[in-house]
């Protein structure tokens, strides 16, 4: 059973990722509404990979709970990005 749980915890977690990479390519230009909907989607992200750390060591060592955290990263690095090229722009 905890087993399922943290795979469906991950799986949600990875689901608001992509979600959230993809406004963030929606938003390139100046669409500051996209932007904050990708940081909404990568809070809930974030908050989904918390919940999966409780159950211990065996989620974080597992690979899938790794990539969805890189991309987190990754994907809230860009957002940044693109929130401060879109104040540039103003």
């Amino acid at each position: 059973m905890v087993q399922q749980n943290l795979r469906e915890q991950l799986q949600q977690a990875s689901r608001k990722i992509h979600d959230a990479q993809e406004s963030a390519r929606q938003a390139q230009g100046s669409d500051e509404e996209f932007l904050d909907q990708a940081e909404q989607q990568l809070q809930q992200a974030e908050q989904q990979l918390q919940q999966a750390q409780q159950v211990g060591r065996e989620a974080t060592e597992n690979p899938q709970f790794q990539q969805a955290y890189e991309q987190l990263h990754d994907t809230r690095q860009q957002v940044q990005e693109a929130q401060q090229n879109n104040h540039d722009v103003l």
